[in-house]
């Protein structure tokens, strides 16, 4: 009984570590803003269409390249139903409507998910390019660690202030980043 319950407290305190740890690097993502320095494309990554978040992502995509800090966008994101657009094509929407200019997009209409948002960028541009992703805050640790599990490199990132988000809604979407990420340690491992 007593090596049970060793095996139980060894589990309980992996576990706990294991999220703490996780909290950490979500957090750390979330917060930390590298110098963004130019690079070879923007990845804007995609979420529900006509919402706050893909709207800011778009926007401040076409900051940055308006900046100067890539020479084309990628925009990624697939549709979520038959009768929608697709998030790369909301995308373009919003970027052609305030863009300044002509903007050079790739759109990546395929993906589902953070894992194929980076992998069919990879088959769009290649995997030996550097890149600065775009996404919320707390969806930047999985995207840069993904974007370097298919051979980017450097990865930057950056996002919009997130004051689309009411305080619970954040706090929300921070919780299920935390659980994203864990469902995604087999991807980050093998790829």
């Amino acid at each position: 009984m007593r090596s049970m319950w060793k095996i139980y407290k060894a589990f309980a305190v992996a576990a706990f570590s294991l999220l703490l740890l996780d909290l950490a690097v979500v957090v750390f993502f979330g917060l930390y803003r590298p110098q963004v320095k130019p690079a070879d494309a923007i990845v804007v990554l995609g979420a529900a269409i006509n919402t706050p978040a893909l709207y800011n992502r778009s926007l401040h995509g076409l900051k940055l390249y308006e900046e100067g800090d890539a020479k084309v966008m990628v925009l990624s994101g697939g549709r979520i139903s038959d009768k929608d657009i697709s998030e790369a094509g909301y995308m373009r929407k919003v970027i052609e409507g305030n863009a300044t200019g002509p903007v050079p997009l790739i759109l990546e209409e395929d993906s589902h998910s953070t894992y194929e948002n980076l992998k069919n960028t990879k088959a769009k541009i290649g995997s030996d390019k550097s890149l600065i992703i775009v996404s919320d805050e707390y969806h930047l640790a999985r995207a840069v660690i993904m974007a370097k599990r298919n051979g980017f490199g450097p990865v930057y990132w950056s996002s919009p202030k997130a004051t689309y988000y009411k305080n619970s809604e954040l706090a929300f979407y921070y919780l299920r980043e935390l659980v994203a990420m864990l469902a995604y340690i087999p991807k980050f491992i093998m790829g």
